[in-house]
């Protein structure tokens, strides 16, 4: 079954199955063409690491996978593992190491459950409840529906493109966990290393083609650390008008690739076999410190 538009409670599995470029996707390709190549013939297993974050969206949004702790002894959890009924399946230095934690990890996976130890259950409940009690967070998490998945086909290069929001209201809402600061400063380099900002202009650009609106695009965002503060950010309009020029730069290229059969590696604008490397601006100001300054 293809799909169109706006579509609610859509199962994520068969979101991920759906063809069309996604955020992930135009990162990959802005990356270079062979990036994306070779994301979507060799599929990434989900990461232990991810597991944290897609915990605290379950809590937060009340969708997506629960999570289940792994008997340690201390809680009522049991797991039934080779004719036993199991109270404890870590290790007795607490590692998920043991063939019966395997085999509770494959089950819960298996069942749609996130596997966690019972500190990390905790400190998910601990972000969840900063969340939800920031007043802005709060209330920008009051009215619309989580997990509105987007499919529509980009008029000006052709592109299939498709999208999944955290929350959808009277703005589009993005859960960011991080495991440095929430603060406007330090979330801002974890935001442009990761893309968040092409993800921000890739949505905004599918949910108006579907839509015709244009809605503000925001990032809350929770610290995986204690104390767990949360901030609410969105992306200046400068920085802003570059992301949308990048996204529309790796629609372009996906068309480009996509007609011609060829997904090349890295220079892919200027073409050069050679490139030249250019000192980052903060290697310029050091220079500019050391010399120029003491010239003076």
């Amino acid at each position: 079954m293809s799909y169109r538009g706006l579509v609610h409670r859509l199962d994520e599995a068969v979101y991920h199955r759906q063809p069309g470029l996604s955020s992930t996707g135009a990162k990959k390709i802005l990356k270079s063409p062979a990036h994306y190549d070779h994301y979507v013939k060799h599929r990434e297993e989900p990461k232990a690491e991810f597991d944290l974050g897609s915990a605290v969206h379950a809590k937060v949004l009340g969708v997506g996978a629960q999570i289940a702790v792994y008997p340690d002894g201390t809680g009522t959890e049991e797991f039934e593992y080779d004719g036993q009924v199991l109270t404890n399946v870590l290790a007795t230095n607490g590692a998920i190491s043991t063939k019966a934690a395997k085999a509770f990890e494959l089950d819960a996976r298996e069942n749609g459950l996130i596997p966690v130890k019972r500190v990390t259950a905790r400190v998910v409940d601990l972000m969840a409840e900063s969340v939800l009690s920031n007043p802005i967070a709060a209330k920008l998490l009051t009215d619309g529906r989580p997990e509105v998945s987007m499919f529509e086909t980009d008029p000006d290069t052709g592109v299939p493109m498709r999208g999944r929001i955290d929350w959808l209201g009277k703005r589009i809402i993005d859960l960011k966990t991080t495991a440095g600061d929430a603060s406007e400063n330090e979330f801002a380099i974890h935001a442009f290393r990761y893309g968040y900002d092409i993800q921000n202009a890739w949505y905004e650009h599918l949910h108006h083609l579907i839509t015709g609106e244009t809605l503000p695009y925001l990032f809350i965002v929770v610290e995986t650390t204690a104390p767990y503060l949360t901030a609410v950010h969105r992306l200046g309009e400068d920085e802003l008008l570059m992301a949308r020029r990048r996204a529309r730069e790796a629609r372009e290229r996906y068309a480009r690739c996509t007609e011609t059969g060829e997904w090349p590696g890295y220079n892919t604008r200027t073409g050069q076999p050679i490139g030249i490397l250019r000192a980052p601006v903060w290697n310029v100001n050091q220079y500019i410190d050391e010399f120029q300054g003491s010239a003076a």
